[in-house]
């Protein structure tokens, strides 16, 4: 099986040759050559603008980690993972895989999530990081300023491995948003 990923417009898209099945998307790896920039969403899709970018770190000297896998995912700006099943994670319509370049760098664009529905869930995005000699990641990112953030995740912000991140947005000259998220991690012992 050969696989390569392509980005249609603002959406990633797996192409599949050859016999067998494409890696399914519980495997939360990107394939080797996905791409350190994708774009989750369709153009025209509802909701605010938002880019997030960062770098993935490691050490106290910060040394970038190239080849990571990234995989995001979140709601849509309604607060729904799908519109058949707003609460469904496993299955989540704005989703992307991504490898950080061999600056360890990566950037998404999307559009800002929404709360779950009829809850006070803040806004967020999830991350699942893998890299080989580091331990996982798994984390969300919520939005500084958002009042649905409880006061426990915002003290939990303040490590930067905790599984909650808060990262403040910056208007861009188009009306949407941007921020940036640098992910630390550990070397696996």
């Amino acid at each position: 099986m050969t696989t390569r990923w392509q980005i249609v417009g603002m959406v990633v898209a797996l192409t599949v040759t050859g016999s067998g099945s494409a890696r399914s998307q519980s495997s939360k790896v990107a394939p080797k050559d996905a791409p350190a920039t994708i774009g989750l969403t369709r153009s025209g899709e509802p909701g605010v603008a938002l880019r997030i970018s960062g770098t993935l770190v490691t050490g106290p000297g910060r040394t970038p980690v190239a080849g990571a896998s990234i995989y995001v995912y979140q709601t849509d700006a309604g607060g729904a993972y799908t519109p058949t099943n707003p609460r469904d994670s496993d299955h989540p319509r704005i989703h992307g895989y991504l490898r950080t370049d061999r600056l360890g760098r990566y950037a998404f664009t999307t559009v800002r999530p929404g709360s779950y529905p009829n809850t006070t869930n803040p806004g967020h995005i999830h991350y699942q990081v893998v890299a080989p000699g580091y331990r996982d990641r798994i984390f969300e990112i919520v939005f500084a300023g958002d009042t649905l953030i409880p006061a426990q995740w915002l003290r939990d912000a303040s490590n930067e491995l905790a599984a909650v991140a808060v990262v403040r947005l910056e208007r861009t000259a188009d009306g949407g948003w941007h921020g940036v998220h640098d992910v630390v991690l550990r070397p696996d012992p």
